[in-house]
Parts: C-alpha cells; structure tokens; sequence
C-alpha cells in the first residue's frame, strides 16, 4: 500500500513539473513573438519618419500644440470648476452657521472649520493644520504662490485676547516665512495686544471685523 501511495504521488509531481515546463516555453514564446512585433514597428516607424517632408513635421507639430492646449484647457476646466464648486458650498455653509450665539456655541475645531470657509470664499486654498501641536497656528492659506496663517479664538465678548496669544502667533508667522497672518475672535483684542500687533504683518479681526467678513463672504457671487 506504501509503494502505491508514493508512486502515485511521484506521478502528480511529474505531472505538474510538465505543466511548469509547458508553461514556461508558452511564455517565451509569446515573449519573443511581443519582441519581434516591436522591433518589427520600431523599423517600419523609422522608415516613415525618414519619409516625412517638411509640411508633415508641420502638421504633427500643430496636432501636438493642440492637443496639449486641449489637455491643458480641460484640466483648467477642472480645477477651477472645482475650485468654484467649493467657495459655492462654503458660502452655504457660512449663512447657515453666521449667527453669533451658533459662533460662540461651536467647539474651536467648528469654529476654525467655519474660518476657513470664510478664506475659500475669498479664493484662497485653505489648509486645517492639526487639533494638536499646530504650532500656533490653525490654518495655513495659499494664494498666488503667497502662504498666509489663521490662528483662530472662539472667545466669549469679555474674554479678550492677549497679548502673549499675538507674540506666539507672530513667531509663527515668522518661522513658515508667511507673508501676512490673520488672527481671527469672536471677542476683541486687549491695547497691548494691538499696540504689539503695529508694524508686524498681522492684522487683526475681532467680533465687528468678523461680521464684515461673514457679510462679505454672503455677497460673494
């Protein structure tokens, strides 16, 4: 019984060796048939391209240019047809969440999310930076080739914002080389806090200044 069990088994080996060996010439085969296609249009292609006058290099030329200005449109297309779709929907999202006592009674994620879509209205290309470690700063903006910074408060009207808050998001802005940082409350600023903010590029938007934005971002077409 042992000897038929190993001769049977012996069989089924040699059997799928077979199919290996099948296998692996099919697949030569068609490999040097792939190869002899190829070298086969590489010939006849160098053949026609030496035939080619003058004007058929102009005709190729100008199918080429068009085609790569076609590509290029479209994409463009894309982007900004993207682009439109989202400052559409941040705009919607601003009227819906404008009120103060909604402002005031977001979580600060909510409140910086809410920031950004202020800025996308405003054609900028906003970024969220970490809940933790954002190194003092809450969004990152780009605008032709420019970054720009947002740190955002959600602040009661009597908690104001000091002016140690201002001297950290200065060196933030100073660190990624931005070209101007918004720091953005819905409460107000204390007279240190602006005396400090004077000749840096920072500007500064409290709860009035917000508004005007809100309202901005509302009459945006």
């Amino acid at each position: 019984m042992g000897r038929k069990k190993y001769g049977r088994r012996s069989s089924k080996v040699h059997s799928n060796i077979e199919w290996v060996i099948i296998g692996a010439v099919i697949i030569y085969a068609l490999y040097k048939k792939a190869l002899q296609t190829i070298q086969s249009l590489i010939v006849n292609a160098k053949y026609q391209i030496q035939t080619f006058t003058a004007l058929d290099w102009l005709y190729i030329t100008v199918i080429i240019t068009s085609l790569i200005c076609l590509i290029y449109i479209f994409i463009n297309n894309r982007i900004n047809n993207r682009r439109q779709y989202q400052q559409e929907q941040a705009k919607l999202r601003v009227i819906r969440d404008s009120e103060y006592q909604k402002l005031i009674s977001m979580t600060p994620f909510d409140f910086e999310k809410f920031v950004a879509d202020l800025y996308i209205t405003k054609g900028f290309e906003v970024e969220l930076t970490p809940r933790t470690g954002d190194g003092g700063k809450d969004i990152i903006l780009r605008k032709d080739n420019e970054v720009y910074l947002v740190e955002c408060k959600r602040y009661h009207e009597k908690n104001k914002v000091s002016r140690p808050e201002i001297q950290k998001f200065h060196s933030a802005v100073m660190d990624m080389a931005a070209k101007e940082g918004y720091f953005v409350t819905t409460s107000f600023f204390t007279q240190p806090a602006s005396t400090y903010s004077l000749n840096k590029p920072i500007k500064l938007i409290d709860l009035p200044r917000l508004n005007e934005l809100i309202e901005e971002a509302k009459s945006n077409q």
